[in-house]
């Protein structure tokens, strides 16, 4: 994957998603933090995705919006959405990982 692909992997990278893939496979080390290391980030499957626009326009969105101080929930709701659907997860896949976001 190349560099063109940095909208995509912005909003992966900040997902629930992730987040739940980042518990799941970093280690905790003491004072409940993680150990980030190469070896960690390589068992994270990241999906290749065929046009970077929707992504883009997305993010773009979304930072228009947190500026401008209005709430971003419903852009973050469909970028999970979307993320969810690339990864071809299940409604009990998608209900895990949203209450496990909220822990």
């Amino acid at each position: 994957m190349s560099g063109k692909y940095l909208s995509y992997l912005t909003l992966f990278f900040n997902s629930t998603l992730f987040r739940f893939c980042f518990k799941d496979k970093f280690p905790e080390l003491l004072g409940e933090t993680r150990e980030l290391r190469k070896v960690f980030f390589e068992t994270i499957p990241i999906k290749s995705i065929d046009d970077e626009k929707w992504f883009i326009d997305k993010l773009d969105s979304l930072t228009t919006t947190k500026r401008s101080g209005n709430s971003i929930h419903h852009l973050e709701n469909q970028i999970e959405e979307k993320l969810f659907d690339l990864y071809g997860l299940t409604v009990e896949e998608r209900s895990l990982i949203k209450s496990t976001a909220l822990l």
